[in-house]
């Protein structure tokens, strides 16, 4: 029987109508499941052995077939810290052409990769969680941007009028130049930028090979679009307006928006948020003026109740800085990597962080569909995670 935790997960991420459990339900779950995984590992051998034998991988459940592996090769060691674990290959990962950009995980069996060089760009796809990997040239010219929805994977160029959709990554259909009449978000609909500006874009939504503008566009200039609905069916964005940083959420599908202004942030803050069943995560961060260095956090927002209301901005303490995504784990914890390969946690909502020895260096983690990816893991690992908990090195560089 598949554990509770990871179905609820599944659940939240699938946005099956299910009532969300309160917060501390699911930390006090989690950390029970934690002990048991604790008590598991520390029962079967020695330390010694456990460092060479390794954890075990979380898995999904899916109701047509037994649960699948999260993804990848059965690993041939693993490194863990704090709760946090990374099974390894038993080999150099697969060489791919071009280098990794992106990845989107669907569930932890099937997945996209985006892969680069300075003239062309693959497009490669996966149906046993990295195992193994199929790949094609992309067709879409340039360096287009990926979008995976649960109808397959959507390259668009500079601007939505050029655009592919593919069901399987290999067999491609031309999306054409024009937008369908605004329309409400669907089920399996994913937010999407129109323009070529990262703030200030319109904000459509993506199903299948249907592109339409949302019925109502965000009060506020969009800089940040959640790339999954929230476990309560909402859509979050971010930005901000003449009156400073804000966020908003629409519980109707794009026909209405509410808005959440935090003052005292200047408009070049820049924001990201996260959930997990009602919690809701609003992280503030700030260029740094060295070229290339990560954002310094500011603070953390956090909502219990879906994100009708809001706690105070929690400043960050020292100079702790964010590379990508900020991950909710179940058991209450924060997760963060620093964007100099780090991996920190917080028990506090992010006012203060640890930082967990004996990891890979990380330099991006970031939130996708099926769960999270991680980027840059001693320079040539992609790892996936369904939980932020255990992650999964990819067979693919």
């Amino acid at each position: 029987m598949p554990d509770q935790l990871e179905s609820r997960l599944r659940a939240e991420r699938d946005r099956l109508d299910i009532d969300q459990p309160p917060m501390e339900v699911i930390a006090a779950r989690a950390a029970a499941l934690r002990r048991r995984r604790l008590a598991a590992r520390t029962g079967i051998a020695s330390l010694a052995t456990l460092a060479v034998i390794g954890a075990a991988v979380a898995t999904v459940d899916r109701p047509t077939k037994s649960a699948p592996m999260i993804a990848a090769s059965d690993p041939a060691a693993t490194w863990s810290a704090g709760g946090i674990t990374i099974s390894g290959l038993d080999h150099l990962p697969a060489d791919l052409p071009g280098a990794v950009r992106d990845v989107e995980f669907l569930d932890a069996e099937r997945g996209y990769l985006l892969s680069t060089d300075c003239c062309t760009t693959w497009i490669s796809t996966t149906d046993d969680g990295g195992r193994t990997w199929r790949t094609v040239e992309s067709p879409v010219s340039g360096q287009p941007r990926m979008v995976v929805t649960a109808a397959g994977v959507t390259l668009f160029g500079e601007d939505h009028r050029t655009r592919a959709t593919s069901a399987d990554g290999e067999h491609w259909t031309a999306g054409g130049d024009k937008l369908d009449a605004d329309s409400a978000l669907t089920g399996d609909s994913r937010m999407v930028q129109l323009g070529t500006s990262e703030c200030g874009s319109a904000t459509a939504g993506l199903a299948g090979n249907r592109l339409a503008p949302l019925p109502k566009q965000p009060p506020i200039s969009v800089c940040w679009r959640s790339p999954v609905r929230a476990g309560d069916g909402a859509w979050w964005v971010a930005g901000g307006d003449w009156q400073g940083m804000a966020v908003a959420v629409t519980r109707d599908d794009g026909q209405s928006w509410t808005t959440t202004h935090f003052p005292g942030y200047e408009t070049a803050t820049r924001i990201r948020m996260a959930t997990l069943g009602r919690a809701v995560f609003v992280a503030f961060a700030a260029p740094q003026e060295a070229a290339g260095a990560p954002d310094r956090l500011l603070a953390v927002a956090v909502s219990t109740d879906g994100g009708a209301t809001f706690g105070p901005p929690r400043p960050t303490a020292g100079n702790a800085t964010i590379g990508g995504d900020l991950v909710p784990l179940l058991d209450g914890r924060l997760l963060i990597v620093d964007g100099y390969g780090h991996w920190l946690v917080s028990e506090d909502s992010g006012t203060s962080w640890v930082r967990l020895e004996g990891l890979h260096l990380t330099m991006r983690l970031a939130r996708t569909e099926g769960g999270y990816v991680a980027y840059q893991m001693t320079t040539i690992y992609t790892a996936f995670s369904a939980d932020g908990a255990d992650w999964q090195k990819l067979d693919a560089q």
